[in-house]
């Protein structure tokens, strides 16, 4: 968890486990050469007692000489327009400040850790609450002892432990009233579950900790069997290749899908079992199919992939260059996707660039042969939610050009040819 040098972002709240904690890297502090700088959030929950756990943190820190940020954030304003929980909120508030200042500190290229007071109470807890809300094996995996630079050096001590510990050396600490009250599912679990459990077994909490270390080597083994099915998953332009996820065993699949979603969430816990069994259902299904996200994101099924659109995002708009010269056959004809070539004489009316409408077509041969665009659209496998952004060149009803796509073989250059318009298409 700490190598020699480092510094430390201890979240201090003024309880028993972080009070302990301070004390636990204030024993550590010259054998390891640690930088340690303290943090408090005033949740502005609890008023004058919140006060007050602020005001014993002030004494805590300047008796020790431990420099200390102090954040105040109003959570019960934060949580009602978010409607998260206020524990969620208070949470999220809570290691958004840790990051801050630990990137603040680490700016002289000092590694830092954030330490925060997590015991082997607070993991089996976790670990019910999330069985009893329903999860999967990263939630039965409990909290981790090490994860994106945090350490919880107390996981494995029992909150009796710590008590006993602060009792036998004469330190105080502040208690939340909040923590005795039964409103919040937590504490529940914390007041009449847990109880329980002791008087089945005193060991309970030493086996439950046991069982999240054997799940966390499970769920190691999944998520690198999980990347590795992503690498052979990922196309050049970010999507996922849908046979690839098809086939592969569900339970490696399912970790797969959790960690691609992942990165297009701020959090990844945003991307539920219910998401990942919907998506799960939809792959050996044809055409297209569509499964909505948080935060207005969709993941499409779409024939032979699978990517994420978000309907916020701001597209370019469309930019149209053109210009009309004499054709001599000794011109090579332009190679770019979106630079195309057109017999003047073949127009029948004025062009117009637009999107698809009902009666449009093109000619798919040199013998007239007709197909509708929906036709076009399906035959491509052009994806459903883009067939009404795809730019269209239309003489009337007859499509000149599925820009991006095809040319209608009406319009193509030929040795009859006398005059050219060449018209190209950029995103800007």
């Amino acid at each position: 968890m700490l190598t020699r040098g480092d510094g430390v972002v201890l979240g201090l709240s003024g309880g028993p486990d972080s009070v302990c904690l301070f004390f636990v890297l204030l024993a550590l502090k010259e054998e390891y050469n640690l930088t340690i700088n303290a943090v408090h959030i005033n949740h502005m929950i609890r008023g004058k007692d919140a006060d007050e756990d602020e005001e014993y943190v002030r004494w805590l820190c300047n008796d020790f000489e431990v420099p200390l940020i102090v954040e105040k954030i109003d959570i019960p304003s934060l949580a009602k327009a978010s409607g998260r929980s206020i524990e969620e909120e208070a949470r999220m508030a809570r290691y958004e400040a840790f990051d801050r200042v630990s990137k603040e500190l680490a700016t002289n290229g000092m590694p830092v850790k954030i330490a925060v007071a997590h015991n082997a109470d607070d993991n089996a807890e976790t670990v019910l609450f999330h069985m009893a809300r329903g999860t999967g094996l990263d939630g039965m995996c409990g909290i981790a002892p090490v994860r994106d630079g945090i350490i919880r050096p107390l996981l494995v001590v029992p909150k009796k432990d710590i008590l006993d510990f602060l009792e036998a050396n004469d330190i105080g600490y502040c208690i939340d009233a909040t923590n005795q009250q039964v409103d919040y599912d937590r504490n529940r679990i914390r007041h009449n579950i847990m109880p329980e459990l002791g008087k089945i077994n005193d060991k309970a909490l030493e086996h439950i900790f046991d069982m999240t270390e054997r799940l966390s080597e499970v769920a190691e083994y999944i998520s690198f069997e999980a990347n590795g099915l992503l690498q052979i998953a990922k196309e050049e332009d970010g999507s996922l290749r849908k046979r690839a996820i098809a086939t592969a065993p569900h339970v490696i699949a399912s970790q797969a899908l959790k960690e691609y979603l992942s990165q297009f969430m701020p959090y990844q816990k945003d991307v539920t079992a219910v998401h990942i069994d919907s998506i799960l259902e939809l792959l050996n299904e044809d055409g297209e199919r569509q499964v909505q996200l948080p935060y207005k994101k969709t993941l499409v099924i779409s024939y032979e992939k699978l990517y994420v659109i978000d309907k916020d995002e701001k597209k370019g708009e469309p930019h149209f260059e053109y210009r009309e010269f004499a054709y001599e056959k000794a011109m090579n004809y332009p190679k770019e996707t979106y630079t195309k070539w057109f017999d003047c004489d073949r127009i029948m009316a004025n062009i117009v660039i637009r999107t698809r409408a009902e009666g449009d077509y093109l000619v798919i041969d040199s013998k007239g042969n007709r197909k509708s665009i929906q036709d076009y659209f399906v035959d491509e496998k052009i994806p459903r939610h883009m067939r009404d952004e795809v730019p269209l060149v239309c003489d009337g009803n007859h499509v000149m050009w599925v820009v991006g796509h095809r040319v209608s073989e009406y319009y193509k250059i030929s040795e009859n040819t006398t005059r050219v318009l060449e018209i190209s298409y950029t995103e800007e």
